[in-house]
Order: C-alpha cells, then structure tokens, then sequence
C-alpha cells in the first residue's frame, strides 16, 4: 500500500515537473519573441543613417550623450530631442543643447550633467536612445540612432541601494542587420541584480589625513575632525540601506600626504574604485579674518537642488550660519568655484617652467579636485602623470563619473565649537537631504 501511494507521489512530481517545464519554456520564449518584435518596429522607424557619438558617460545617477550629425541645413531646420522609449508604451523626451558647425548639427544633452536621463527611475526592461529631429520640409519628426566615434567604452552601471533592491544597467552600442540595412543601436538594458562586492552607493571622504592635517587649531584638526564626521555619516546612512565606503579611515589614513591621493591605495583613487554614485567629502576652511558659516561647494553645470536643501537642513538642524564668503557663492551656502584665467595662466606657466605640456583647463574646469578627479570626462578630470608631482589618476578618462559635494563644515578659527559640538546636527540635515534626493 505505501509503494503504491510512493509511486504515485512520485508520478504526480513529475507531472508538476514536466508542466513546469513546460510553463517556463514557454514563457521564456514569448518575451525572446517580444524583444525581436519590439526591435524591428524601432528599426523600422529610425533612418539607416546614424548620429556620431562624440562623448557619453555617467555622472551621477545620469546619463548623458553629446555628438553630431552632418548634412542638417540650419535654415530648414526646426527641433531636436533626445528620446528614451522601451517600445511599447515608456517614452520620456529631453532637451539638448545645439548649434550649428556649417551643416553638421552639434548637441549635446547635459544641460544639467547631474540631470539627463536618470537611470535609477527606469524600470527593469530594455530601452533604445534616440535622437528626434524636426525639419521644416518634413510633416513628422525622423528618428535616428547612435553609432559609437568616441573613445569611451560601453557602460555597466548599477543605481542606488532602493529597499535592498539594485539594477544593473548595461548601456552599450550594437549593431544590427535587418532587411539588408545595417544599423547601428544605443541600448539601454536594466535588470534587477545585486551590487557586486567591490561597488557602492556612496563614497564619503575624509578630507586631508596622515601627514597632511590640514587646517588646525591647537591639537584639533581638520584631518581628525572630517574623518570623525565620516565615521558618523557613513553608519547613519547604513542604517538607512546604503551601501557606503570611506576614502580613508583609522587603519589607512597614517599613510596620505598632501600629494599621493591618486596612488594606488590614495583617497581620490579609492572613491573612483567604488562606483558609488554619490560623493561626500568633508573639509574645513581657513581662519580668515571675519568670515564664517557653511560653504557646499558643487560641480559646475549641475542642477543644484540637492546642495541647496543640503545647505538648508544643516541650518536648520544646526547653529551654523550661512557662509558670509561672497566669492562663487550661488545661494545661502552653495558654491561652484572653477578655475579662473589668471589661475589657467599660473598653471601654464608652471608647466613650461618644469617642462610638461599645460593641462587642459578651461574656466568651466572645477577647481577643487575632489569635485574634478572623481568626475571623469564629465567634470573635465585631468591628472594624467604629466606633472610628476602626483601620480596619474587612473580614472581621469572615466565616462562614469561620481556626482561630488564638498562641504566645507566652516572656518576653524570662527566656528570651531558648533563643528565639533554639533556633528550630530550637520549630519541629520546630511542624512534627509540624501534620502530625498538618491
């Protein structure tokens, strides 16, 4: 009798196995014939020609892409977009910035770097980036797709830590045959997947450190105190669900100098490694006679929303004032501080005394390397070893950048007893400003 019921235990198993078998087969199928589907009907309506890609990167949580695109009259020309659409019903359009080089049409889609098309809000599907132009001797817009002339490789970028759920994205360009046209693709694939080992949300860094102690008063300094207040960030957020990494901490930090931050193990480097998203860097400002408050220095052509609510919850959870530092100021506590021409100038004349050629550096370039080195192509990066004071930072060429705030606590000579006396005040306003922004 209990062979019998055994036996048929085990039919019925099988049975199950086989009709599950059956099921996922099929529903692996349906979504492979889906996509092809999908694909044909973008590939039907985009124009064989492509769109030069000239630079596309990550800075952030955004994606961003510039190129061009010959023969475009300016006088019959009306509009262009950039498109993101999975090809069913998701389409999301966005303006680019543009103008004319004789026929060849210029653009560009960060008009903010840290906007563009935020990756972290897309769902798990496949999507293909469009450029969408209006021409006035045309009824409908013309789609076009993007073909590769840059030297930045394809991207693998995860988002953000969201209820312990994490999305890899793969961006990358592609090349297809149908109907005996060959096309080329930028697609974008996104599918839930947890963030390898060595990849984190957020970097935190602990300005100075080692030999280099940066600002002091008496035996207090910079050093210990920005690395005291990334000690306390970095679990405050972990217990928000971020994953988080330090730059340095109380086991590496003995070894940095004022010039080894893009060493193999040095502060600017290991921010790169981590792929976080997001940086925080933690200074504090000299002692100049009557100034004081809080300075939040930002990447230039950037939306600055997260600074300016980072600024403001720190004032109102704190003592601090508003930095009366009229120089770069943007808002109530928000900077952006590039290089000036006369600076540009210094560093020239810095190379041809030493005999290397003059870096790249514009009046849109960040000053502040910490904001500028983890950035990449986006933020202008360009430490390459030529200038053999510092090593070469080995991400300077980067298309994924990391979106930098350096937040200058206040000046040590002025402020000293709200820094440290308040650490846990600046850091909530830190805390809630990051959770409603990333």
């Amino acid at each position: 009798m209990l062979n019998k019921v055994f036996k048929s235990v085990v039919l019925i198993l099988m049975i199950i196995g086989i009709f599950l078998g059956i099921s996922i087969t099929v529903k692996k199928e349906i979504p492979e014939r889906e996509r092809r589907e999908l694909e044909a009907k973008i590939l039907n309506k985009i124009q064989s020609k492509s769109v030069g890609v000239t630079k596309f990167y990550t800075y952030g949580r955004a994606f961003n892409i510039n190129g061009k695109i010959s023969n475009i009259r300016k006088d019959n020309f009306e509009g262009v977009k950039l498109v993101i659409t999975d090809g069913l019903e998701y389409e999301k359009i966005y303006n680019v910035n543009y103008s004319f080089e004789e026929n060849d049409l210029v653009f560009s889609s960060d008009v903010e770097m840290n906007s563009g098309i935020i990756i972290d809000e897309l769902e798990a599907s496949e999507y293909y980036i469009l450029l969408r132009l209006k021409l006035n001797n045309s009824a409908e817009p013309k789609y076009y797709s993007f073909a590769n002339l840059s030297e930045c490789d394809n991207i693998d970028y995860f988002t953000i830590t969201d209820n312990g759920v994490n999305k890899k994205a793969k961006i990358q360009f592609l090349e297809k045959n149908y109907n005996n046209i060959k096309y080329s693709i930028l697609k974008m694939s996104l599918e839930n997947e947890q963030l390898p080992e060595n990849v984190y949300d957020i970097v935190i860094d602990a300005g100075h450190g080692g030999k280099d102690t940066g600002e002091r008063s008496g035996a207090i300094t910079e050093a210990d105190i920005a690395l005291e207040y990334s000690k306390t960030l970095k679990t405050y957020l972990e217990e928000k669900g971020y994953k988080v990494k330090l730059t340095r901490d109380d086991n590496n930090s003995e070894f940095y100098t004022d010039t080894n931050m893009y060493d193999s193990n040095g502060r600017i480097t290991e921010a790169c490694k981590s792929k976080a998203k997001l940086m925080i860097s933690f200074h504090i400002n000299n002692g100049v006679k009557g100034l004081n408050g809080l300075e939040i220095y930002c990447p230039p052509k950037s939306n600055l929303d997260f600074a300016k609510e980072m600024s403001n919850k720190i004032k109102e959870y704190s003592n601090i004032n508003y930095s009366n530092n009229n120089s770069f100021k943007k808002s109530d506590g928000v900077y952006i501080r590039n290089f000036t021409k006369s600076i540009i100038n210094d560093f020239k004349n810095t190379a041809n005394k030493k005999g290397y050629d003059p870096y790249n550096i514009t009046t849109d370039t960040p000053y502040l390397y910490t904001i500028r080195e983890v950035g990449g192509i986006a933020t202008g990066a360009y430490v390459d070893g030529r200038n053999t004071i510092y090593s070469k930072n080995e991400y300077y060429n980067s298309n994924q950048g990391i979106e930098c705030y350096q937040i200058e606590l206040g000046y040590i000579k002025n402020d000293l007893n709200i820094i440290t006396e308040e650490k846990e005040n600046y850091i909530r306003g830190i805390v809630e400003a990051i959770q409603n922004n990333f």
